[in-house]
C-alpha cells in the first residue's frame, strides 16, 4: 500500500548513512502505519490528502498507551518517509506537518560512583569462568574509560586498535571518524584479552575473525550478550540502579565533568555532533554531586 519502501529503505542506508538499527526503528515504525491502514481499508490517496487520517493515527496510538517517547519516534519515522516522498515528486506535502508531537521532559542518565564502578570490575575479574570474565572486564573498562557505545564495541576490528599511538581510530554514527585515547587501564586490560583469552576463544570458530570481541562459541559478539554480561556483574555487585552499558558511558562524562574536563574534549571524546547533547552531563554532574555528598553526609552523621 504505501509506496516504494524498498528504495526508501536503500536511501537511509546509502545516503542517510543511518546503521542497520535505526533502518529497522524507521521501517517497523512504518509497517505498523500501514498495517492500520490496511485494518480499516484506508487509501494512500486519502492519507496524503486528508489529515484526518495521521490525527486519527496517533489519537488511537495515545489511547492504546504506547509511551509518548515511542509515539514522538512514529512521528519521526513517518515524516521522514513523507519528505522521502515529497523529495521524489510522489506527493506535494507532508501530511504530518498539521500534527503536534508530544513534548518530552528530560530525564537526566543514570550515573555511577566510582565505588559502584569498582565493585562492578571486581566482580568481572573473580568470577569463574577466567576467559570469558577478561574479555568482560575489559569490555566494561572499554565503556567507562573510553565512553564507547555498545554497538561500537560489538564492530571494533583488530584493525581499529593502534596501540603503538595508544588510540581507537573508530568510525560511530554517520560514518564520522573519532580518534578515542586508549587509557593506561584500557590499554592493559585489552591486551589481557587479546593475548590472554581471545585467541582461545577463535579457535572454537573454524575461520579467521576480524571482531576484537567474542562468544564463548568463537562467533562476534553481540549487543544482548554485553546486555546479559554486565546484568550478571551488576547484580552481583549489588548495584541496585538501573544499569545499561551507556550507563558507563554517562558515568565516563559525568566523572570527566567533576574532574574539570573541558566540553568541547568531551564532546569530541563522546562523538556527539551537537554539543547540546554533551551538555546535559553539566546537569546531570551537578545531581551526581549533590547526591554523593548526601551519601557521605549522612555517613558523616551515623
Amino acid at each position: 500500500m504505501l509506496k516504494n519502501l524498498e528504495h526508501y529503505v536503500q536511501v537511509l542506508k546509502i545516503e542517510k548513512n543511518h546503521s542497520s538499527n535505526t533502518v529497522n526503528s524507521y521501517l517497523s515504525d512504518i509497517k505498523s502505519f500501514e498495517k492500520f491502514l490496511k485494518k480499516r481499508k484506508i487509501t494512500f490517496k486519502k492519507v496524503v490528502n486528508s489529515s484526518e487520517v495521521i490525527k486519527n493515527y496517533f489519537r488511537y496510538l495515545s489511547r492504546s498507551k504506547i509511551s509518548p517517547r515511542s509515539i514522538k519516534r512514529k512521528y519521526s519515522s513517518l515524516s521522514s518517509y513523507f519528505s522521502y516522498l515529497i523529495d521524489r515528486k510522489e506527493i506535494k506535502k507532508n501530511p504530518l506537518n498539521s500534527i503536534f508531537t508530544p513534548k518530552l521532559t528530560k530525564k537526566l542518565p543514570t550515573v555511577l560512583s566510582l565505588d559502584e564502578i569498582k565493585r562492578i570490575f571486581k566482580e568481572a575479574e573473580n568470577t569463574e569462568n577466567e576467559l570469558l570474565g577478561l574479555r568482560d572486564r575489559c569490555i566494561i573498562e572499554l565503556l567507562y574509560s573510553c565512553g564507547l557505545r555498545v554497538s561500537e564495541l560489538c564492530e571494533l576490528k583488530i584493525s581499529n586498535i593502534q596501540f603503538d599511538a595508544n588510540v581507537i581510530r573508530f568510525f560511530g554514527k554517520g560514518n564520522k571518524e573519532r580518534i578515542i585515547p586508549l587509557t593506561f587501564y584500557a590499554k592493559e586490560w585489552l591486551e589481557k584479552y587479546l593475548y590472554q583469552s581471545r585467541h582461545i576463544l577463535l579457535t572454537r570458530k573454524s575461520s579467521e575473525s576480524k571482531f576484537v570481541f567474542l562468544s564463548n562459541n568463537g562467533k562476534k559478539l553481540t549487543r544482548a550478550a554485553i546486555w546479559q554480561s554486565i546484568k550478571k556483574y551488576v547484580n552481583a555487585a549489588a548495584v541496585t540502579k538501573s544499569v545499561s552499558p551507556h550507563t558507563f558511558r554517562h558515568s565516563f562524562a559525568t566523572h570527566l565533568i567533576d574532574g574539570g574536563a573541558n566540553l568541547i574534549e568531551i564532546q569530541k571524546l563522546l562523538g556527539h555532533s551537537d554539543i547540546s547533547t554533551t551538555e546535559i552531563y553539566v546537569h546531570l554532574s551537578k545531581e551526581f554531586i549533590d547526591t554523593e555528598y548526601m551519601k557521605a553526609f549522612d555517613k558523616k552523621k551515623n
